[in-house]
């Protein structure tokens, strides 16, 4: 899948998010939606793309193509790839109740493990609106939590929770909430954990 592949062939060429919009003229942010598979590039940003990374559009997407193939055709494999992503939207709705029902429980045993000494890191001390997203990370039927609030420049100005996330990740040393996210899915999905974001 094209969200994969994309991810895969940045680290490989050991390049950041940043940098690839920058190459691509796009914020970082349309490059983690991309990763994330929240959404797609149009055809001609495929071809950009493809070309950054020496490969085919056709390998990008993950699918065999014609050798032949032009830009009705790219469209195509775009129009398949959004309709992908409607059909993993309506499964979202369909288990957003269950998901409201898991962030009450994660709220309330944040507050209690907030009690329990959880770990906190204060980066800045910044006004403005600030966001603030719960992960529910699972690695071998074990849940740990972990909070992150961040200002309008995604800089980080709170993180806590499980002290055992904090240990492995070690997300001291991350300061714009995106990477420090990024960090702590990569470390559970590349160990065949989930991780679970709400805001």
């Amino acid at each position: 899948m094209f969200s994969e592949n994309l991810k895969t062939l940045r680290k490989q060429k050991g390049m950041s998010q940043e940098v690839l919009a920058q190459q691509l003229h796009v914020v970082r942010q349309t490059i983690s939606k991309w990763e994330k598979g929240l959404s797609v590039p149009d055809a001609e940003m495929l071809v950009k793309i493809a070309e950054i990374f020496e490969i085919s559009v056709s390998e990008l997407l993950g699918e065999k193509i014609e050798e032949t193939q032009d830009m009705n055709e790219i469209a195509i494999q775009l129009a398949l790839l959004n309709e992908q992503l409607a059909n993993k939207s309506r499964r979202n709705k369909r288990i957003i109740k269950t998901i409201l029902i898991t962030l009450a429980v994660v709220v309330l045993v944040c507050f209690i493990f907030t009690f329990a000494g959880i770990t906190s890191y204060k980066y800045v001390d910044k006004t403005g609106e600030l966001i603030t997203v719960d992960l529910t990370c699972t690695l071998d039927d074990e849940e740990y939590y972990f909070s992150v609030t961040y200002d309008e420049q995604y800089n980080v100005i709170e993180a806590g929770g499980d002290q055992w996330i904090a240990d492995h990740v070690y997300v001291e040393q991350y300061s714009d909430a995106d990477i420090l996210i990024a960090q702590i899915e990569d470390y559970f999905n590349d160990r065949g954990g989930e991780v679970i974001i709400s805001e």
